[in-house]
């Protein structure tokens, strides 16, 4: 169970809806510091930071996370570092880079010239065709106030060094959310899930604060839920 949890954790901070319509990049924050919580079934068992920094051109981000409560017990320090380019379609990736316990675990180099991603997982290396909608595992946070979520049906592919998975969402619509952050204006969207696929994802967007990911939430097939949520954030011009 616990060796599920932390998957689980490390996907959530992985995975996110796709999002449409781009926001000038000169109306984002220069800097945005946010501060998270992982729990299951109301019990914390990871917390961490991202910090998210741009110039209008480029971008580049660092997201920590370390295990917390009985899931201490197993120590599981995750850093991801990524860096990349602010394009009229939103967020490009150029590197990404992961580490677990202070080890290099996974990395990605994205050609865009080319069209091709290198994915390198411990010693296993590959190189794959790279898709417009492809993002890095460390940017999704803020990801959005440079991709505004728009339209019913959404998808992206998303890296994280070892594969490029491709997700597929649903907007769901305006919904208010009541966060550690107070009472907040949100867009809520929603996994599509295949007949035979039990495992649903949920993520709230803040609309009056440039769209940062505020929460989201796994469902397991057992009906185990799993919360990632923002405790605090701030932003910086």
């Amino acid at each position: 169970m616990m060796k599920r949890i932390l998957l689980i954790w490390a996907a959530l901070m992985a995975t996110a809806p796709a999002p449409a319509a781009r926001a000038p990049a000169e109306s984002i924050p220069s800097r945005a510091e946010v501060k998270f919580r992982l729990t299951v079934a109301g019990i914390p068992v990871g917390e961490g930071v991202a910090v998210f920094q741009h110039d209008a051109k480029t971008y580049s981000v660092v997201m920590e996370s370390n295990t917390i409560g009985i899931a201490a017990l197993y120590r599981l320090h995750i850093r991801r570092e990524a860096k990349g380019r602010i394009t009229a379609a939103g967020l490009w990736p150029q590197s990404f880079v992961e580490t677990r316990n202070d080890r290099v675990t996974r990395s990605a180099i994205c050609d865009w010239a080319a069209g091709k991603v290198q994915l390198i997982d411990g010693d296993n290396k590959q190189t794959l065709a790279l898709r417009p909608n492809t993002w890095d595992a460390a940017s999704v946070v803020c990801s959005f106030a440079f991709s505004l979520p728009d339209g019913k049906e959404q998808r992206l592919y998303m890296t994280d060094g070892r594969r490029i998975t491709e997700y597929k969402y649903s907007v769901v619509g305006r919904e208010k959310l009541s966060t550690p952050l107070g009472q907040l204006d949100t867009v809520h969207v929603k996994k599509i899930q295949d007949e035979d696929d039990k495992r649903g994802f949920d993520a709230w967007l803040a609309v009056d604060r440039h769209f940062l990911l505020i929460r989201a939430r796994a469902t397991e097939k057992n009906g185990t839920v799993f919360d990632w949520t923002v405790e605090s954030a701030s932003f910086a011009s």
